[in-house]
């Protein structure tokens, strides 16, 4: 999945995921995450760019992958709304098993 954001300066970039019907459930992905499977590689510069990557796929990585992006200097404030300071957006992905 890629992602790219635009913004001054330049907005932070983090990678989350919720399971299938669990969107209300969103866990923060890092690179090396789900036993090495997960690649996170993220670039700043005027703009920022990351793509994530999942090797190996299973079942259990179907779901909502989420792109948040944040330049607000108060964004990992966690008395903070997360929702106030991040723009988000989402994609579902589906794993089929081969038959």
């Amino acid at each position: 999945l890629y992602c790219e954001v635009v913004g001054n300066p330049t907005p932070e970039i983090q990678w989350w995921y919720a399971e299938v019907n669990r969107a209300e459930s969103f866990k923060q992905l890092w690179d090396g995450a789900r036993k090495r499977r997960v690649s996170i590689n993220t670039a700043y510069g005027t703009n920022g760019v990351s793509v994530l990557g999942i090797t190996r796929l299973t079942l259990e990585d179907s779901g909502t992958y989420e792109c948040r992006a944040s330049n607000d200097p108060r964004r990992n404030d966690l008395r903070q709304n997360p929702a106030i300071t991040w723009i988000r957006t989402q994609a579902t992905i589906s794993v089929l098993q081969r038959t």
